[in-house]
């Protein structure tokens, strides 16, 4: 196969566009290891950009662009892949994003939903593109077309995997991020969210039933018919729990800091109750942070305490 007439140069950061759709997976831990690696041994990893007259695009590697402008390097080595068309560097950005190791869901889904209802691309070339299942190719687009903004900032944040996101998408959007935070919470299986959104999305159930899969989905799981076997979940570390978690948390916060300085006296005090139990849980969450800057290990018993 002829190789494509792409060239290899050195290009000011500023001079490189944004691309929207790759910010919905570049989050702050990807540019803090690409500044490590860039502090450590300069640009050795080119990103890949498109051309279109003088204008240059980013279509592989905003992360390494944005770990530059943080960490002050003004120049990075690129590709310029010589395509001139917007919905070809869709597509090759996203059969790059299903190449890497990293994860890039959301990005996918978004430039599946862009190619084909946008730009016209036909379901089955994106199927030979990405060596992909039509199921694959639908579940990754319902991320883009049906997954609520705040599910998409935990999916983000390594809070909850695609996976379990693709199956929370089939659910109405406005009980969406109180059932993903029940996930969370109950540190369900993508096999138990499954069963439960199924049961959810049968017509022949009340309301009564679909209130009790987002608010208390062990309990139905208990009083459910075992379904099929499945395989165990391989649990992540308790660490990239932590991580995930303080880091959708720190997006929430900062979310209801603008909300809040929005709201009139009207809205506070609708929302008191809420503010006053949220105050509650941010003071103890305060306590247990302040004890461990101390040294002390939540759940520990202090020397000299009552045991």
């Amino acid at each position: 196969m002829a190789s494509k007439k792409n060239k290899a140069c050195i290009l000011k950061v500023g001079q490189i566009e944004r691309d929207p759709i790759l910010a919905l997976d570049t989050s702050a831990k990807d540019v803090e290891n690409y500044e490590r690696v860039a502090k450590a041994y300069g640009n050795v990893a080119p990103a890949i950009v498109g051309q279109n007259g003088e204008a240059y695009h980013i279509l592989a590697g905003q992360a390494r662009m944005e770990a530059c402008l943080h960490h002050g390097i003004k120049e990075m080595p690129v590709i310029v892949a010589e395509i001139s068309d917007e919905a070809e560097q869709m597509k090759l950005s996203l059969l790059l994003s299903t190449v890497r190791e990293e994860g890039g869901a959301l990005s996918e889904g978004a430039f599946i939903d862009a190619l084909l209802t946008r730009h016209g691309v036909k379901r089955r070339e994106l199927i030979g593109l990405l060596k992909k299942s039509k199921s694959w190719i639908s579940k990754r687009q319902s991320l883009a077309l049906r997954l609520s903004k705040d599910v998409k900032g935990m999916v983000k944040d390594g809070v909850i995997c695609a996976r379990t996101a693709e199956e929370i998408a089939k659910m109405p959007a406005d009980v969406q991020v109180a059932f993903a935070c029940a996930v969370v919470r109950d540190d369900l299986s993508k096999a138990k969210v499954e069963q439960l959104v199924s049961l959810y999305t049968r017509s022949e159930n009340d309301s009564e039933i679909r209130k009790a899969i987002v608010d208390s989905p062990l309990v139905v799981l208990d009083t459910c018919p075992a379904g099929p076997a499945t395989r165990r979940k391989e649990k992540r570390g308790l660490a990239e729990r932590i991580a995930g978690n303080a880091g959708f948390l720190i997006r929430l916060a900062r979310e209801i800091k603008g909300l809040l300085a929005q709201a009139d006296e009207q809205i506070l005090t609708m929302a008191s109750s809420h503010l006053s139990e949220l105050r509650m849980a941010v003071t103890d969450l305060k306590i247990v942070l302040d004890g461990i800057a101390a040294g002390v290990l939540p759940g520990k018993p202090q020397e000299g305490g009552a045991s």
